[in-house]
């Protein structure tokens, strides 16, 4: 991608950042029914779903996100960024082997026959998630949580082999603080399961399974970018689980909204796909938050990119 190009893409991307604030979150968690919330967001410039599906609002607006990825970015970098839809789409159609799933929780991926994965056919498959497939097969599993973490490791692992340092660093990133949230649920399980933890972060599994069996969780992490957050953990008890994954998206965010970055870099349109998930994310608690009749509950769960 030339650099004509690659600015064209962030300023688009730039434009399209966010169409929420706090102020407009305000107004959305305070709507008097999920329907009128989603006429809301239509009036925002979101998707309006007519029939009041908040899973149906999130995947529609999901799937424009996927297309504006797939076609702003090289074949490479939209394979990475794409991943966790891919493999959505591929945890739902291997678990509909043993148990109904409907095909609403489906995203609009193209080249991926789902029905063909449901059925054993692996032909448009690569070989990461051939080989995940595989052994899946091999061992005949059929344990939801199972299924996810093999084919999480695998949608890593295909998330990473994008050649953009960026993306890479992005990603480890993100297995990093996976991976100290799953040792902080161990922690207070009092178990301790190294094939839980996902390969390919900067933080050692020895590492990690030595924050999960010990004393000193938040001083496994002190030398890591993530200390303060495992040390807010810590602290809490291992109570703010919740607290520690909205953290997560706001150092995904940050860590791509560097003022001084250059448009001819990827980082501009790196921020907009964040802050596009943390914003679906934020919305959908807050329209559940509107459903259960629980708004007061919205404030705690909202990203301080918001505050």
């Amino acid at each position: 991608m030339n650099a004509s190009t690659r600015i064209y893409d962030n300023t688009l991307a730039q434009l399209l950042k966010s169409r929420m604030d706090g102020e407009r979150l305000r107004r959305l968690v305070e709507a008097k029914s999920v329907e009128d919330g989603l006429k809301m967001l239509a009036d925002y410039g979101f998707s309006y779903s007519p029939d009041g599906s908040i899973d149906g609002f999130i995947v529609a607006e999901t799937n424009k996100l996927i297309e504006f990825v797939t076609e702003s970015e090289s074949e490479k970098v939209a394979k990475s960024l794409l991943s966790e839809f891919v493999y959505n789409n591929v945890k739902l159609a291997y678990k509909s082997r043993f148990v109904e799933i409907g095909k609403e929780g489906y995203y609009e991926i193209d080249g991926l026959d789902v029905d063909a994965v449901k059925h054993g056919d692996y032909k448009d498959c690569d070989d990461i998630m051939t080989a995940a497939l595989d052994y899946l097969d091999s061992v005949g599993e059929k344990k939801p949580q199972n299924i996810d973490r093999v084919l999480t490791e695998a949608m890593y692992k295909t998330a990473l082999s994008c050649p953009s340092i960026v993306i890479k660093k992005y990603f480890r990133a993100q297995i990093d603080m996976t991976n100290i949230l799953t040792a902080a649920r161990m922690f207070r399980l009092k178990m301790n399961n190294e094939k839980e933890f996902i390969s390919g972060g900067t933080i050692k599994i020895d590492e990690l399974i030595e924050a999960a069996s010990g004393n000193n969780f938040a001083l496994v992490f002190s030398s890591t970018p993530y200390a303060d957050m495992a040390e807010r953990l810590e602290k809490s008890d291992f109570s703010a689980l919740g607290a520690f994954e909205r953290e997560a998206d706001d150092y995904l965010f940050y860590m791509t909204d560097e003022l001084a970055a250059s448009m001819s870099s990827f980082k501009p349109f790196l921020n907009r796909y964040t802050s596009a998930r943390i914003e679906l994310k934020t919305i959908k608690a807050a329209l559940v938050c509107i459903k259960t009749d629980s708004r007061e509950a919205f404030y705690a769960r909202r990203p301080d990119i918001y505050a």
